[in-house]
């Protein structure tokens, strides 16, 4: 617990100074209301976070960002999903000294298996691909979320923006590698390729302008994390997710594009965007389902796969509402609408629900004003 208040404090003071400004003498100031969000700066450009105040881009902040991106793991860990309870100090510290032995601990494992499964793409069994989300979640989408953090505490005027985003990022990195880590004492190579190889590889990738265009406008690559929401009974965290659209526009026909959505699974389809600026985009793929650790004495965890298909309706890459559903007991069906979707009004709220096989359902509120996370009732896990 004292670890969890640690990093948040570390990852989302900024953010929380710049959502209040300073008041004249020493008074308290709060929020005031404003007809439209000022424009952007002329001399400063954007490629991932554009200030919406609809979709996905209005929950987006370094709030939503740590506990999609840090909690995405408890999607397949059945109804162990309260917050604050599951991130536990030995994991914590498991990960730390995996990452202050790594040369040692490669070793261990052996250098070419780690090479092969965690850093190229030269295994392709379901158990030894360990290398796909690297580059998919960590390196791209890890990248791509470190810019868009960048400009979000750029446009909240937060000294050291790039400082501040990756300090979000990694922190929301240790508690997602230490939720994977699961109780595990001993070797753990898979957090050392995800820290040192992938996410921090990923600030380095993205930190070049020439990179940030490519993502941006010629393969787009998007942020749709889901809605997080703490839901009563119990003090779950549901409807969590770090997601990602991915569009390539076909030479012969622009507004139709391939399209991936890449998470805790992998969906791919087609896109087509009206001249409106609005996308409908329909996918099938498979989806994660349960994290095992094959192994007694160390960490090798892989994961079961199920059929999943999705159809997502966004305006300007930013995620309007989305429909999937999986072959899986808990959310056989997700739905989501993002505040600001269909029409305009205070304080934008949006709203999320996910229905069990057994009939059994959660559904729940989102909020700009409360940095994007809300509240629910119900749970699938009866």
């Amino acid at each position: 617990m004292l670890h969890l208040t640690l990093l948040l404090v570390l990852a989302l003071g900024p953010a929380v100074a710049a959502a209040q400004p300073d008041a004249p003498d020493g008074g308290i100031s709060l929020p005031e209301p404003t007809a439209a969000s000022p424009e952007p700066a002329p001399s400063r450009r954007r490629y991932f976070f554009h200030g919406y105040d609809y979709g996905s881009q209005a929950t987006f902040n370094p709030l939503t960002n740590f506990l999609n991106r840090g909690f995405d793991v408890l999607q397949i860990r059945g109804d162990d999903r309260n917050p604050f309870t599951t991130v536990h100090e030995r994991d914590v510290r498991n990960v730390l000294d995996n990452l202050r032995h790594a040369y040692s601990r490669v070793n261990e494992e052996g250098r070419w298996k780690f090479t092969r499964e965690e850093i190229l793409p030269l295994s392709w069994s379901k158990d030894t691909m360990r290398w796909v989300p690297n580059y998919t979640l960590h390196l791209i989408g890890g990248g791509m979320t470190y810019t868009a953090l960048r400009e979000w505490y750029e446009d909240h005027d937060v000294p050291w923006a790039g400082l501040w985003s990756a300090m979000t990022l990694m922190s929301s990195a240790l508690v997602n590698e230490s939720l994977e880590n699961k109780g595990v004492t001993g070797r753990n190579t898979d957090c050392i390729a995800d820290v040192y190889f992938f996410d921090l590889g990923g600030i380095l990738f993205f930190s070049f302008a020439p990179i940030n265009r490519f993502f941006s406008e010629t393969v787009v690559v998007s942020d749709w994390s889901l809605q997080p929401g703490l839901t009563w009974p119990g003090t779950a965290l549901n409807n969590q997710g770090n997601y990602f659209a991915i569009k390539w526009s076909l030479p012969f026909f622009p507004a139709l594009r391939l399209f991936g959505h890449i998470g805790l699974g992998s969906l791919f389809g087609l896109s087509y965007r009206l001249p409106s600026g609005v996308s409908w985009s329909l996918a099938g793929g498979l989806r994660s389902t349960r994290l095992i650790n094959r192994s007694q004495v160390d960490l090798y965890n892989t994961v079961d796969l199920a059929a999943s298909a999705g159809l997502f309706v966004d305006r300007n890459e930013s995620l309007l509402a989305s429909l999937v559903v999986s072959d899986v007991i808990d959310y056989f069906v997700s739905f989501n609408v993002y505040p600001n979707a269909i029409f305009h009004f205070e304080p934008g709220l949006g709203l999320w629900t996910a229905v069990s096989k057994n009939g059994h359902f959660v559904v729940g509120l989102s909020a700009i004003r409360t940095f994007g996370v809300g509240a629910g009732v119900g749970t699938v896990y009866r």
